[in-house]
């Protein structure tokens, strides 16, 4: 039995910049393909501007790509029909304080997918988010809080109940966990993996932190000008990196470490 969750098919993304003269081209992510099982956490290497955010925010739908299929339980998706889209791959982003809405509750906000993409009744809903709320470690009254009460760790596990609000299968997140201390990080990262366990889930994290992919990732891709220059399994990698950007990101990590 195929248990592959995720296919992905020569995604690409190129931008177009238009003057009176002339058309310029530039890539900003060269054709990648692979693929992801339930259960599997895939992670996103690479320095600034490598491409690592392009791809995840084309894999979570939040950009057009220019080439590429994405195929999901063995069905094509219509990369335009973001509604349906979003039912099944989710995005976490950066900084919850940018994507919450300051002037409504935290209750309404994890309601709107619900309301757009479901026939649920009021009553359902408001038992969704109490329960959704409960399964991120907050309790049901935070449903009233808005987004300037809550704490940074607070606002990501919230950040994270949207995300499994519509009860999706794949969870593209993109350095959720850099603005945390290390005491909140180290909860966020234990309830992701029990999430995971929970619902199947398959992850796919955009990170600048090897520590947390080694401990979190099954498999790594790691990126340098808008290409994978260097995949696998993220211990064997990590272990014997080949390319210069892998044997760079690590060396600048233990420099970090030896800093601190």
């Amino acid at each position: 039995m195929n248990k592959t969750l995720l296919e992905v098919i020569d995604l690409s993304k190129s931008y177009t910049k238009r003057s009176f003269w002339k058309k310029e081209s530039s890539v900003a992510l060269e054709k990648i393909s692979f693929s992801l099982d339930k259960f599997e956490t895939l992670a996103i290497v690479g320095d600034s501007g490598s491409g690592k955010s392009t791809l995840a925010k084309l894999l979570a739908g939040a950009e057009n790509a220019t080439t590429g299929s994405v195929i999901l339980n063995g069905k094509k998706l219509d990369m335009t029909n973001l509604r349906h889209h979003s039912r099944h791959i989710r995005m976490i982003f950066q900084d919850p304080a940018t994507s919450l809405n300051p002037s409504l509750p935290i209750g309404k906000t994890l309601e709107e997918p619900l309301k757009l993409n479901t026939l649920m009744s009021a009553k359902e809903r408001e038992e969704k988010v109490k329960k959704i709320l409960n399964r991120v470690g907050l309790l049901a009254d935070y449903a009233w809080y808005y987004p300037h009460m809550l704490s940074s760790g607070q606002k990501q596990r919230v950040a994270l109940a949207r995300a499994l609000i519509l009860d999706p299968q794949i969870i593209v997140a993109d350095k959720p966990f850099a603005a945390m201390d290390p005491s909140t990080r180290s909860q966020m990262v234990n309830l992701f993996l029990e999430l995971q366990q929970t619902f199947g889930l398959a992850y796919i994290f955009v990170s600048h932190n090897l520590q947390i992919v080694q401990h979190i990732s099954d498999k790594v891709f790691v990126m340098d000008s808008g290409k994978i220059v260097e995949r696998g399994n993220t211990q064997e990698v990590f272990a014997n990196p080949r390319h210069t950007a892998t044997r760079k990101l690590l060396y600048s990590q233990q420099m970090l470490k030896e800093i601190k």
